[in-house]
C-alpha cells in the first residue's frame, strides 16, 4: 500500500478515534489507537527518531495551545475544575495524529507556508466544530469566538510544524 494512502487512513481512524472515545466517555480510546496509528507511522518513516522529535514538539505545541485556549473560555472539555481547561490525552493524540501527515500526506505543503496559514485557519476550526458536533468538547456558546480563537492558533502553529517538519537538522 503507498504510504501516503495508509497514512490518510491511519490519521481519519485516529482522528475518528480520538473524537468518538471522547464523545462517548471512553477517553483513552483515542490515545490507545493513537499508539497503534503511531507505532506503523514510525515504523515506515525513514527516520524515526527524527519523526518522534517532531511528534512530541507538536504534542507539547498542542497541549499548550488548547490548554491556554480553554483556560480563556474558547472551548471546554468535559470534566470538572481544571480538567474542563487543561487538554486531555486524547486531544494532545489529536495533534500527534496531525503531525504523522507532515512528512507523508501533507509533504505537499513544503514551504508553502502561506498555504498553510490558511489551511490552519480553515481547517482548524472545521476540525473543532466537528469534534464539537460529535460531543467531544464544548464550544463556547459564541461558537464564532470559539472558531476565531481556534483560527488564529491554527493560523501560527500549522506553518511552524511544516516548517518544524522539514527544516535542515544537523541531529538526524
Amino acid at each position: 500500500m503507498n504510504l501516503t494512502v495508509l497514512n490518510i487512513v491511519l490519521s481519519y481512524l485516529g482522528w475518528f478515534a480520538c473524537v468518538w472515545g471522547a464523545a462517548t466517555q471512553r477517553p483513552l480510546l483515542g490515545p490507545l489507537v493513537m499508539l497503534l496509528v503511531l507505532g506503523v507511522h514510525l515504523f515506515f518513516i525513514p527516520n524515526a527518531a527524527r519523526e518522534a522529535r517532531l511528534l512530541a514538539v507538536a504534542g507539547l505545541l498542542g497541549f499548550s495551545l488548547d490548554t491556554v485556549q480553554a483556560a480563556l473560555g474558547a472551548f471546554a472539555f468535559h470534566g470538572t475544575g481544571m480538567s474542563t481547561w487543561v487538554s486531555p490525552p486524547w486531544m494532545v493524540a489529536l495533534w500527534l495524529n496531525f503531525a504523522t501527515t507532515l512528512h507523508t500526506s501533507l509533504h505537499w505543503l513544503t514551504g508553502r507556508y502561506p498555504l498553510a496559514v490558511i489551511l490552519g485557519v480553515i481547517g482548524g476550526p472545521l476540525s473543532y466544530y466537528a469534534g464539537g458536533q460529535f460531543g467531544a468538547l464544548l464550544l463556547h456558546p459564541n461558537v464564532t469566538l470559539s472558531m476565531l480563537t481556534v483560527a488564529v492558533a491554527w493560523g501560527g502553529a500549522m506553518p511552524f510544524l511544516v516548517w518544524l517538519a522539514h527544516r535542515p537538522d544537523i541531529r538526524s
